[in-house]
């Protein structure tokens, strides 16, 4: 695999494979009790995570893997916590050389047929499931990181920082996207009210749902939703640099597309700690009431709006 091999530091011996991915840590898929580092693993959610467009490429993710490969250049990018490709796979296009890691088997099956569905040889990407707490890569190695959406789901995300600023080579880059909400026109008064609808909708099931757990002792998991990633990591790096893309292509999610199984699957991380059973359970008893109380307005009622800017921030070892 072009060289990436030679980055892997690993006290396993031999390295499993399993469905073409390196088996490269031996750690739970999750880890929500105890008194050490906890964190949150996708392995249980699977196709939920992204509804029924699981396998679509979506602009966005085209143009920050457009930034990612022109940064990364002739060297390796490692996508941590690559989840189900949403950036490995465009990047893929571009030929770079790619180390796409998670600690979910199931979530890099699901980057595989993505990328089988989309036409995207997988020739330069190497996946691997990994912790993020401790990278099996050797020290001043990578060339490029992305840690999208995943520093939020553990509870100790400066030791996942470190990890990374430990493996980036010198002059090494540590990217990082943001939304970044521009100025859109408003949606028309008929959108309007139908997302008003949406978010009526979406906020009785959540609030119905938690309520009926709450009762039973069961609240939403959350880790480091207010970490300020932008100042640890300019307190650790030599310099940051930033990029605007301006964006605003209008998009129409409709409830039963994607809420609706992110939810039912328990693809919403704050879901985590919810016992599998009990989960159905309640779900069947809240949506069953929800789709009598609204008709046929409940699977054909969505979201109008604009796609957000992107705020790409990198920071440079």
């Amino acid at each position: 695999m072009n060289g990436m091999l030679d980055i892997i530091k690993s006290d396993k011996t031999p390295v499993t494979i399993r469905n073409n991915i390196l088996q490269l840590s031996d750690a739970p898929d999750i880890v929500i009790e105890g008194d050490g580092d906890k964190y949150i693993g996708y392995e249980h959610i699977g196709g939920a995570y992204s509804g029924t467009q699981k396998y679509v490429i979506e602009e966005r993710d085209e143009l920050f893997a457009d930034y990612i490969a022109e940064m990364t250049g002739n060297g390796v990018f490692l996508d941590l916590a690559c989840g189900d490709g949403c950036l490995t796979v465009p990047c893929a296009k571009h030929g770079i050389k790619i180390i796409a890691g998670d600690i979910s088997n199931t979530m890099m099956s699901i980057l595989q047929e993505r990328a089988r569905q989309n036409g995207i040889l997988l020739d330069n990407v190497l996946l691997c499931r990994i912790n993020a707490l401790d990278l099996p890569l050797k020290d001043n190695s990578i060339d490029c990181v992305v840690a999208n959406s995943v520093l939020h789901l553990i509870s100790n995300p400066q030791k996942v920082l470190d990890e990374i600023y430990r493996i980036l080579k010198p002059g090494g880059k540590f990217i990082c996207r943001d939304d970044a909400p521009g100025k859109k026109d408003e949606p028309d008064a008929e959108h309007e009210k139908d997302n008003q609808m949406y978010f009526q909708i979406v906020n009785e099931i959540y609030s119905s749902y938690w309520k009926e757990l709450g009762v039973l002792g069961i609240t939403a998991k959350k880790y480091s939703w207010k970490f300020d990633r932008d100042t640890a990591c300019r307190n650790m790096f030599k310099s940051a640099e930033t990029e605007f893309i301006k964006r605003s292509t209008p998009y129409f999610n409709r409830l039963v597309d994607m809420f609706l199984p992110r939810f039912l699957g328990r693809g919403f991380s704050d879901q985590s700690g919810v016992p599998d059973d009990l989960h159905k359970a309640v779900c069947e008893r809240i949506i069953s009431v929800t789709r009598n109380k609204y008709g046929e307005l409940f699977d054909t009622v969505g979201y109008h709006g604009f796609e957000n800017d992107i705020l790409i921030t990198c920071y440079i070892k």
